[in-house]
């Protein structure tokens, strides 16, 4: 590096010169290039994805939109539209540039450089890399055996002036959700309790009916996944009118751009036919679970959102990955150390999860 590139990293926040990346998937056409295989051949099973896309509606509701001028600073058609969606007030709303804004948002209410966020690994890796963005102290409660959370540990660390715990359910990549009993001994505690029901469409299960009862309960969710948008980001927050009117105060005044926002509010209106297109991802999910069953030397965890960690007893992970991408298939690989035998692998069609079973029967 030259002199002036040295000069401006001295400039830096010291935390950020050397920061933890977060590590997304690579576009289809980069997966094709790393497998040498075709681009048409990519069958992406790696990022939870509906791979059923946008539907017809949503695409038609993205034309002719007004680009030049903002979009509303205050959400109010979307927070109208998410809050008969959820059953909440509107005032109990806000939107996000994905649920990764919202985490951010929380981060940036929340915590002061050197306080500690709490989250339970292995999980969703943006609560650990916000963290490390808001110089926060990470503390990372490791998962029992069956994955549930130690509450134990927890309080422990609550007890020791931590500020915010980020749990998802269902969790990203086990699958286990947290029970209403859990999640209220969590809130007891008193510390900021950030739900993320991210995958709440293919579960059914939420905490959201708590909100009135605890103010320092908030609940995260996503179009990303359930309604096919993924590639607009847009995320929402359900939380107490206090939480919410200071996120709003904080947020960027146009988080949320125009065809995200048209994208989000036909989705809700269609919400029915496209719950149907979640509930199907289920039932592939459920499918891959009957297929595994009855492959030698591999095995699942129980899953409710439309992803399955499986596990390979004779092989580590890096070897699964790359033969099944040489047979087009591309599922998630982890390098958390307690995973070093497991792959998550997304819902897909049905043709999808027939060529995946094909590929899985190929390299057990």
């Amino acid at each position: 590096m030259n002199a002036k590139g040295q000069d401006i990293q001295r400039l830096m926040r010291k935390h950020l010169v050397e920061v933890a990346t977060y590590s997304g998937v690579d576009p289809s056409e980069e997966l094709a290039r790393s497998a040498g295989i075709s681009p048409d051949e990519v069958i992406r099973l790696n990022a939870n994805e509906n791979p059923y896309g946008a539907p017809h509606e949503v695409v038609e509701a993205l034309s002719g939109l007004t680009l030049h001028l903002y979009p509303d600073p205050e959400q109010r058609r979307l927070r109208k539209e998410i809050a008969a969606y959820t059953g909440q007030p509107v005032e109990r709303v806000v939107a996000g540039a994905g649920g990764d804004e919202i985490i951010e948002l929380l981060l940036r209410l929340f915590v002061e450089p050197g306080e500690t966020v709490i989250d339970c690994d292995p999980t969703f890796g943006m609560y650990s890399f916000s963290a490390r963005v808001a110089a926060a102290e990470l503390v990372s409660i490791p998962r029992r055996d069956d994955w549930s959370i130690d509450l134990e540990a927890i309080a422990y660390a609550a007890q020791n002036s931590a500020k915010i715990l980020f749990l998802a359910s269902p969790n990203n990549p086990t699958g286990n959700s947290v029970t209403e009993r859990e999640a209220i001994q969590l809130l007891e505690m008193g510390l900021i309790v950030a739900i993320d029901e991210t995958y709440y469409e293919f579960s059914g299960n939420t905490l959201a009916h708590l909100i009135g009862d605890y103010d320092n309960l908030t609940i995260l969710r996503s179009f990303s996944k359930w309604a096919g948008i993924a590639g607009l980001r847009v995320g929402y927050a359900i939380g107490s009118e206090t939480l919410v009117r200071h996120l709003i105060d904080i947020k960027q005044p146009y988080n949320v751009n125009v065809a995200a926002e048209a994208a989000a509010i036909t989705a809700m209106r269609i919400s029915r036919r496209l719950l149907e297109r979640a509930d199907s991802l289920v039932q592939q999910r459920r499918r891959i679970e009957r297929a595994i069953d009855g492959i030698p030397e591999m095995s699942y965890y129980p899953s409710e959102g439309n992803f399955l960690l499986c596990r390979f007893e004779r092989k580590q992970s890096r070897q699964a990955y790359e033969e099944l991408a040489r047979r087009g298939v591309f599922v998630r690989l982890f390098s958390h150390p307690r995973l070093e035998k497991c792959l998550r692998i997304s819902s897909g069609t049905p043709e999808q999860t027939g060529k995946l079973l094909e590929a899985l029967a190929d390299i057990a």
